[in-house]
């Protein structure tokens, strides 16, 4: 069994201004940077065995805040954020958010990962660590929407799931037990 410590990265100015992010790559900022020192406080290392994170500077910048010199970090381009394509930059849609996350409808226009894809990379990542780490203790450094793919390859989906009934919040553990 594995355990996995799953965290978003810390808060960036695009967060704050409700802007897709996707793959554009954006640091934290100052409050990002307070709060993920502030979650800090509460991660024991020593319950963690491996540290993967994706490459992007607002994850790297958590990550090392996290973890320092303390433990290995892992870079690895499967834990990206989804890409929204021309709508990285724009102000969150709620009806786009919709499209995003409809199963049945699974959306790519525009340059935007679908959901089907995000999902089946989320499923890679986790036979690729269940591979290689078995037994590990896992930190896993993402992004919000790769996130809720892991969560949902976790806990179970089908064509019906509410997809925005879990949405990741900035600079918070989410912890699951993986065989």
């Amino acid at each position: 069994m594995n355990k996995l410590y799953i965290v978003r990265h810390g808060k960036t100015d695009w967060n704050i201004k409700g802007l897709l992010q996707g793959l554009t790559d954006i640091p934290l900022n100052m409050e990002g940077i307070k709060e993920v020192k502030d979650l800090k406080e509460k991660l024991d290392l020593n319950d963690i065995d491996i540290c993967i994170s994706s490459p992007l500077k607002r994850t790297k910048m958590t990550v090392q805040i996290l973890v320092g010199d303390e433990k290995k970090i892992i870079y690895d381009d499967m834990l990206k954020e989804r890409a929204f394509g021309n709508y990285e930059g724009k102000s969150i849609d709620f009806d786009l958010i919709y499209k995003l996350w409809n199963y049945k409808l699974n959306y790519s226009e525009e340059n935007i990962e679908s959901l089907k894809n995000c999902l089946k990379r989320a499923k890679r990542f986790l036979d690729k660590i269940k591979k290689e780490y078995p037994d590990k203790n896992i930190l896993i450094v993402s992004h919000g929407s790769f996130i809720k793919a892991l969560h949902y390859n976790l806990v179970g989906y089908d064509e019906n799931t509410s997809f925005l009934s879990f949405s990741p919040n900035n600079a918070t553990i989410y912890s699951y037990d993986f065989y």
